[in-house]
């Protein structure tokens, strides 16, 4: 209690300190137009604006309303009939009376312009305020989206783990390759997670370039053993979110998978070529070998689980898949066009197949 009584007395009197120094530089305003008004033969008006105007702005509207008063009376005493309260022109009395609402006037404005100029001090703190808060939140999602994605990619290890051993465990058969297939498909999602860069906005993607070269050196050093095939890659670096590595991880394992597994029967020497560019608006993917190719006319039509599984991914990426000949040349061609994430979310996939007998589950 005893504080808000010092506190209300403080601001009086520093209230009063204020009517006092406007007292004051009205004061020095007249004396300064008393001494230089004869010479310049001017209304006096003109030296009592800055005093109106500095008490506005060194203290506030109140102080610059007494000083207004102040100046309009003092503003009497050098019109007709001189050092007298009384105006005798009617001229005059309505030059003093413009002057006396132009001060008054004056001092509002000066009071509007600071509390307009507090009131923008006060948001930009907000804004500022705002925006650390914002940055905080956002520090914290991507360090939540880390940990999530770490522990997912642990997951998938343990997984593929679980799934090896069982392989060990089967005999050569049906099963055993099922197995195998399953494996390989989970340690490329296992790959993406270890490949995902946590960018500005919580944005994960992938750099393609390092994550199709070593998805391609895994796939070469499980499935190639001493057979005479190589496998070339030519990716560009571009980021791809995280939905669309794993659909182009899987499209990729199954295109190599397949092409080891078939193109080069009978221990034939070869290439696989993986390539990855962009084009415009939309990103080409491309697996071409040169082992012994297929017939069209002759390729099934029925589905394995690994065909199925590249036109469900093209799908996904809202891209057109096509696997074909190369042409003039002996090989397959397994080609998925596919636009930039924006525009994938937009475009209805149109999936195109031309069915390959290369292409097995």
């Amino acid at each position: 209690m005893w504080g808000l009584i010092t506190e209300q007395m403080l601001h009086r009197r520093s209230r009063w300190v204020g009517y006092l120094a406007a007292l004051v530089i009205v004061g020095v305003a007249y004396a300064a137009g008393r001494w230089t008004w004869p010479s310049m033969q001017v209304y006096p008006f003109f030296f009592y604006f800055p005093a109106v105007f500095l008490s506005a702005v060194l203290f506030n509207h109140r102080a610059g309303y007494v000083a207004a008063v102040a100046a309009a009376v003092l503003v009497t005493l050098r019109l007709e009939p001189w050092d007298s309260f009384w105006i005798a022109q009617p001229r005059d009395q309505f030059a003093w009376l413009a002057f006396l609402i132009f001060s008054l006037f004056l001092a509002a404005l000066v009071e509007e312009l600071r509390r307009l100029l507090h009131r923008t001090r006060c948001a930009e703190h907000e804004a500022r305020a705002a925006e650390q808060r914002a940055c905080a939140a956002e520090e914290q999602k991507d360090l939540f989206l880390r940990e999530a994605v770490h522990r997912f990619k642990n997951d998938l290890t343990i997984v593929a783990s679980l799934l090896r051993t069982q392989e060990r465990r089967i005999g050569d058969g049906a099963a055993k390759t099922m197995l195998v297939n399953t494996t390989n498909r989970v340690q490329v999602m296992a790959r993406v997670h270890d490949r995902l860069r946590i960018g500005p906005g919580a944005a994960a993607e992938v750099n393609t370039r390092e994550f199709i070269e070593e998805l391609c050196a895994d796939l070469q050093a499980s499935l190639v053993d001493l057979r005479p095939v190589a496998v070339e890659v030519r990716a560009e670096p571009h980021p791809l979110p995280h939905d669309q590595a794993v659909a182009v991880g899987l499209i990729i394992n199954e295109a190599v998978t397949n092409a080891l597994k078939y193109a080069f029967p009978d221990e034939r020497s070869g290439t696989v070529s993986v390539s990855f560019v962009r084009r415009g608006p939309e990103f080409l993917l491309r697996v071409k070998d040169d082992g012994i190719g297929f017939d069209p006319e002759r390729a099934p039509r029925a589905g394995g689980i690994g065909r199925r599984l590249v036109q469900s991914m093209a799908q996904q990426l809202g891209g057109q898949l096509t696997v074909e000949p190369d042409e003039g040349r002996p090989g397959t061609v397994v080609s998925v066009t596919f636009p930039q994430a924006s525009d994938a979310r937009a475009a209805e996939p149109q999936p195109g197949l031309k069915r390959s007998a290369a292409v097995e589950g």
